[in-house]
Order: structure tokens, then sequence, then C-alpha cells
């Protein structure tokens, strides 16, 4: 192969202008969009947290969520992203307001990153359409006023898929170490991904190890030198975390990336799980939600005979010693009603597959909340109650009544908008995965991520967990929609035999 084909695919000045202005375009959406729906920049709890981590290192104070003391030591979050808001603080002052500017450059970088892997994907045509519907999506546009660490996570997750793919076309050393060294920083960004860099990492070592290109004659040389990039991106991956894990060795006397899993077993599964036993719907972090989750840490409390309402007045390893017995009391639960654990996070991710997004949206553009409209919020759940009893009439009626006639216009706009979106991304999705079919490793890559990114929030499922995998879905669903295929001889709608970009 040519080493100006790996290159050349975006270079052209033609395509060149057209990504600067989808850059600047994704830069306009986002400045227009903050100034008309200004934020609170920490007002969600985990933004808070992010913003105390930022300024209690800053003070001296450690790598500790708090406004006040004890400043205890924490894992539950990773650290390049408070470290990055730390060094914004250290140059422009501690104002969250000030930090969102250089979130504005963090989506200008994904939208070039997405330009860049559609591109490697599906040509110049899939990567400036791309990046053009990634300037305009509106839910990356929404959470850029806020410190969340997903601003950080979207650009390093969209580079590693991109060196991922192309580690896997072609591997080498040089691309393996690129590949674990920014898959190292996303997790560091957000430990939610560890599982999924695994995977990616198994991947890699199957590819690798069952590489059939012939760069040399010395087949011995040649599988050494496969292994030889298998090891690197290992290596590359566990160098770029040591630090991190040997912090929390040293502090919590645990090899750890984080304890975030462990704590969300104990807020989310477990009130989950006591609510599909007792046969009871709730929604996360209402009262009902809240409820559960008082009764779980009283009984754990009781159980380990300490009081749990005296948790955030106790010393640093106190507090940590309870929350290593509310983890404990979690897994027991769990491991007890393991179909209730399976049915109540399959059912979290089912209702957020079939959710427009109506509710968030109505309220974000009005300031009124869905309920204020008067029509049922769950239309699918009233359908299906009329039609398990066989009322296929009165199914049809209630979706007249709760979707055309009653709602508000925008109401009625935003629901079946939203949905007919819905589902033209699933349905390009799974046409954009059909023409990857000739092209398994990469197939492997993008319908492994989104499959993760979608099960892993279970019963609290919404837009923000999704996020991550906005730019690979985009990409998917372009490269099934515009390229041709070649089929035998001939060149039919579909998907192109690009492969050799990358």
């Amino acid at each position: 192969m040519n080493n100006s084909r790996l290159i050349t695919p975006n270079l052209q000045p033609t395509l060149l202008n057209r990504i600067v202005w989808v850059l600047l375009l994704a830069l306009l959406v986002r400045v227009v969009w903050l100034a008309f729906f200004p934020t609170n920049p920490i007002a969600p709890v985990d933004a808070e947290g992010f913003h105390l981590l930022a300024v209690n290192m800053r003070a001296g104070r450690g790598f500790a969520i708090g406004w006040e003391p004890p400043f205890c030591p924490t894992m539950v979050r990773t650290p390049l992203y408070p470290l990055f808001v730390a060094g914004i603080y250290a140059l422009v002052g501690a104002d969250p307001g000030r930090a969102l500017l250089f979130h504005l450059l963090l989506e200008a970088l994904t939208t070039a990153l997405v330009v860049r892997l559609g591109c490697d994907l599906g040509g110049k045509r899939v990567g400036w359409c791309a990046g053009l519907l990634y300037a305009c999506n509106g839910t990356t546009q929404r959470y850029t006023g806020y410190l969340l660490a997903e601003a950080l996570l979207l650009p390093l997750l969209t580079a590693s898929v991109w060196l991922t793919l192309r580690c896997l076309r072609r591997p080498t050393r040089k691309k393996a170490a690129l590949a674990g060294f920014f898959w190292g920083l996303a997790l560091l960004t957000k430990p939610n991904v560890q599982f999924l860099a695994l995977f990616i990492g198994g991947l890699l070592t199957w590819r690798m190890a069952n590489h059939e290109l012939r760069i040399t004659n010395d087949e011995s040389r040649f599988t050494f030198d496969v292994l030889r990039s298998t090891f690197v991106f290992w290596l590359t991956l566990g160098l770029t975390l040591f630090p991190w894990l040997s912090r929390n060795r040293i502090v919590f006397d645990r090899w750890a990336l984080s304890t975030a899993f462990e704590e969300n077993l104990a807020r989310v599964a477990v009130v989950a799980t006591l609510a599909e036993v007792e046969n009871v719907r709730v929604e996360p972090w209402t009262e009902t939600w809240e409820y559960y989750y008082d009764r779980f840490s009283a009984d754990a409390a009781a159980r380990d005979d300490w009081d749990g309402r005296a948790l955030w007045g106790d010393g640093c390893v106190e507090r940590q010693r309870r929350q290593v017995a509310i983890t404990r009391a979690a897994r027991d639960l769990v491991r007890a009603h393991p179909l209730s654990y399976l049915r109540a996070h399959l059912r979290g991710v089912l209702t957020s597959l079939r959710d427009p997004g109506h509710r968030l949206w109505y309220h974000v553009l009005t300031g009124a909340e869905w309920e204020s409209t008067g029509v049922v919020a769950d239309i699918g759940a009233r359908m299906m109650w009329a039609l398990e009893r066989g009322a296929v009439g009165d199914a049809l009626r209630a979706l007249w009544l709760e979707r055309v006639a009653r709602p508000p216009l925008l109401a009625a706009l935003l629901w079946w908008g939203l949905g007919a979106a819905r589902v033209a991304v699933w349905i390009g999705g799974l046409r954009g995965a059909w023409c990857l079919r000739r092209r398994p490793w990469a197939l492997w890559v993008f319908l492994g991520m989104v499959a993760y990114i979608v099960m892993l929030p279970g019963p609290i499922a919404y837009d923000r967990f999704y996020l991550p995998a906005i730019p690979a879905v985009i990409v998917l669903v372009l490269t099934g929609v515009l390229q041709p295929v070649r089929t035998g001889g001939t060149i039919a709608r579909g998907c192109p035999d690009c492969w050799n970009a990358v």
C-alpha cells in the first residue's frame, strides 16, 4: 500500500474547506445554544463534584469532594477531567462558566475526529456529512454547558476508536501504542468504559494473533512482530493507568481504577431490585426511589451495627468502612434476587430505547414539565395494557388522543418528530452494520461499543449516558446510508469497500 493513501482521503482542498465550515458550525451552534439557554455549569450533582475536585486539588486538599472538612480522599472519580478543570481554573480563575469556553474547543476537536473517522470508514462524503450531523447534534450541544467528564471523554473515545480501527487494519507497534495510550486516557476520564477498553484490547489481541497480511517472508519473525505489537498495546495501557492505580493502592490499599461500579451497585442496582421484587415501578431519584435506598441503608446499618444517619459526620476512615459495608450488603441482596435485578436492568434499558426524549426537550424548550400537558406520560405502557387485554381499538384510540388530539402542538411535534428520528437512527445503524459485515473487525468495534454503552446504565439510562456512543452511531448510520456497495462487478446502493483507507 502506498503510504500516501493513509493520509490523503480528507486532505483535498474542497474537503478541507468543508471541514473548516463544519468546525465553525459546531462552535456557532453551541455558542448560540448557550446564549439562548444559559445553564448553571455545576447544577448537576456530578458537575458539582468535578468542580469541587478541581478546587480542592488547587487548594492543596487532595483529590476530595466536599465544600468543608473533612476532605476525604476518593476514588469514585478518575483524575483526568478534574485535572483538566483545575488547569483551566489556574489559567482563568475558578469560574465554572469560563471553563465552558474550553468545552467549546473540545467539541470542535470531537467534530474533527468524527470527520476523520467517517473518512476512514466510508470515504470523504461520509466524513464531512458525519461532521455536519455531529455539529448539529442536540444532545451533545445541550451538555456542553455543564462541567461533566463527557466533554473530555467524547474526543478521547472517538480518537480511541479511530486508532483502534487503524490498528485492526494493519497492526504496528506505533499504532498499538497510540491505541493503548488513548484508551488509558479515556479510562482516566470516566471509569464507566473500563470493560469496553478490555473488550477492545481483547479484540486487538485476537486480530493480531490471527493477522494474515504478509509483511515479511520470515513467518517466525512476522509472528514475533505481531505478538510484540499486542504486548505494546497492553503495556502502554498499563503504564498510562499505573500512576493512578498506584495512588489508590497507597491510599486505599487497593489496585483499583474506581469505586463507581460499587457505589452504583448500592445506589442504583439495589433500589431497582427491591422495587422489582415488590412489583413497584419507580423512576430514578424520585421520593419513592430515595425511600427504597434509605430503607436499604437502614437495614445495612442495623446488620453492621452503625447509624447510617451519622455517616457525614464521621471521619474518613469510618466513612470508608461504612461504604464497604453498604457495598457488601448490596452484593448480597443482588445475589439473592438475580432475576429481579436482571429484569429491572433490562426494563430500564428498553424503556430508555423507546423513549423519544420528548419530556426532556419539552421542558428545555418551554420551561414546563411534560405532565402539564395533561396527557399520559408513557403511551407505550398504556397501549400495551390495552393490547394485553385484546383491545386493539382502545390502544389505537389512546395513541390518537394522547399524542395527536390532546397535547399542545409543540408537544405533539416533539413526540412524533423525535420518535421518527430515533427509528431512522436505528434503521440506519442496522443498515450500516450490514454494510460492515465484510469488515468484521470494524463491525465488532462499533457493535461492541454501542451495545456496551446502551446496556450499561440500566435503570437510570438517559441521554447523558449515551453521549459517548454518538460519534460512532453517526458514522455507522451515514456509512450505511450514503455509500455504494460493490456486489460482484457492479456498484449498488449501500457502502463501499473503502477499508483500505484505514
